[in-house]
This record gives structure tokens, C-alpha cells and sequence, in this order.
């Protein structure tokens, strides 16, 4: 007999959870609609169908934090709390246009994460950098969609818009997108928000203080270039098939660059002489 240990043991009902479901199903599939278990197996399927959707939701999120703590720790100037404190995934970004108080429009890379919003500027002079600017509470927020037209609060006109209401903090944002399609898939970007948020609040999901904790901890992994010294070859890839190698070892170790053709053997066909300058001999037209 094998010798299975208490963890074995206790992980076996883990691995089986996925297999639950299809189980369930083929017996759900075989019981008549009249027997009196027919009921209790609809249920035990959707329950455990939900059990798993459940295990691998969560699964994904605890990948995605570490994706969100590394992704925080590459944005300049930042204030305020970690994301981490509050958000646990990356839902839709984008770049839309900001309208501030004066009436200015400002480019920013808007990122919709559960229960707020980040807004970045994008640096100029570094590639894929971005440059804290503020965020906005989702949780104590309307989502206004707007007409196109001159919005007489900003008094500026504006196509595939939309408001942000903070209902806190009694601050009005004015964004708007440059196409109908990118304002209808932030719209309904809003919509899955709150809908994740309600089912996390229904599931009883909170990350893990220590989990938390590890995330926002770890260092990213930087990569650290190496210049090829004296004592250091540079690597050849490797060469599969037979032919690749006899043309490298057919290769001379030493070429020699042909010289200057001589005035005399640089003629062509019709005994007009060239060089290897088209435009050298040719006189300017006065």
C-alpha cells in the first residue's frame, strides 16, 4: 500500500474540486426530471460550478497584484495610499482627454482599477513612463454620460464625453475620447467595475494582509546589461543544420578588400567611364 502523507491527504479534495462539476453533471444527466433528487442535483452543480469559477478568480487576482505592485513601483511622483490598499485589479486603461477647471485640455493615460482610478501623464523623454497626476474615488462617483455640444459648467465643447462626479469631495471631472466606440467601451468599463466590486463584496473577497504585504515589498527584478570585455566572447547562436556549419568553417579567417579600379578598366559597355560617385563628374548648369 502506498504511503500517503496529511497533505496528501488534505489535497485531495482540492484537486478533485474541478472534477466535482462533471461528475454532478453526468449524474444530472441520467436522473429523470420526476425523481425526487433531480432538484438537490441542480443545485450541488450550480454550487459547485460557482465554487470553482470562485477558486480561479482568485487565483488570477493574487497574480494580478503582484503585476499592480510592480506597476506602482515604475510611476514617478506618486502620493497617497498604495493601490494595493484598496484595488486588487486592473479592469480597462486608455488615453482619453482631460478638461480641468480652466478649460484646458490635458492628455492623460487613465487607468481603471476596482474601487478608483489613476491618472498619469505620460513622461516625454523616458519610453513608458508615467508621471503620477491624481484619482478619482469610484466608490462615492457618477458616471454621467454626455451629448456632444458646449458643456456650460466648462464651457467648452466637447464630442464622446463623459462626467465624473465625486460626491465627496464635490469635484466634477469632464473626459472625453476621440472616437463614439472608445467613450461606449469606458462606459461599460465603468459597468464591470461595479458589478466585480458588488460580487467581491457578495464572495467576502479581501486580500490577505501578508500577501499584501509581500507584493508591495518586493523589489522589481532590474536587468543588468554586460559589456563584453577582453576575457569575454560574445555568444554565436547555435546552428542546427548541417550546411550552416560548413559554410562557417569554409569562411576565410582573413579577407582582402579589393582596391581602387584603375582609370583605365572603369569603362563600360559603350566606353564611357564611370565612377563610384554618380554625381561627381556632373558640371552645375549655369
Amino acid at each position: 500500500m502506498i504511503e500517503i502523507p496529511l497533505e496528501g491527504f488534505l489535497l485531495t479534495p482540492v484537486q478533485k474540486i474541478c472534477k466535482y462539476p462533471l461528475q454532478l453533471a453526468e449524474l444530472l444527466k441520467y436522473t429523470h426530471r420526476e425523481h425526487r433528487d433531480y432538484a438537490k442535483l441542480q443545485t450541488a452543480l450550480a454550487t459547485m460550478r460557482k465554487i470553482a469559477m470562485l477558486i480561479n478568480e482568485r487565483k488570477r487576482r493574487m497574480e494580478s497584484i503582484e503585476k499592480i505592485a510592480a506597476w506602482q513601483k515604475n510611476v514617478e511622483d506618486w502620493e497617497g495610499a498604495h493601490l494595493l490598499e484598496r484595488s486588487s485589479e486592473l479592469i480597462y486603461s486608455g488615453e482619453v482627454t482631460k478638461v480641468n477647471s480652466n478649460g484646458w485640455s490635458q492628455e492623460r493615460m487613465f487607468f481603471l482599477f476596482d474601487h478608483q482610478i489613476v491618472y498619469c501623464k505620460k513622461d516625454l523623454l523616458k519610453r513608458d513612463v508615467f508621471c503620477y497626476r491624481g484619482r478619482i474615488d469610484l466608490d462615492h462617483c457618477d458616471v454621467i454620460p454626455l451629448e456632444d455640444g458646449k458643456d456650460n459648467q466648462f464651457n467648452v465643447t466637447v464630442k464622446h464625453a463623459w462626467k465624473l462626479h465625486d460626491t465627496v469631495r464635490e469635484k466634477w471631472f469632464l473626459i472625453h475620447t476621440r472616437t463614439d466606440s472608445d467613450r461606449e467601451h469606458w462606459l461599460q468599463a465603468f459597468q464591470d467595475e461595479r458589478r466585480r466590486v458588488q460580487e467581491d463584496k457578495e464572495n467576502d473577497f479581501t486580500i490577505p494582509d501578508h500577501v499584501r504585504q509581500t507584493a508591495m515589498n518586493m523589489k522589481p527584478k532590474k536587468f543588468h546589461p554586460v559589456k563584453p570585455g577582453p576575457g569575454i566572447q560574445r555568444k554565436i547562436s547555435q546552428m542546427p543544420f548541417p550546411y550552416q556549419h560548413e559554410i562557417m568553417n569554409n569562411v576565410p579567417t582573413r579577407v582582402a578588400l579589393p582596391r581602387g579600379v584603375s582609370r583605365n578598366e572603369a569603362v563600360d559597355g559603350d566606353n564611357k567611364k564611370w565612377t563610384w560617385l554618380p554625381f561627381r563628374n556632373r558640371k552645375s548648369k549655369r
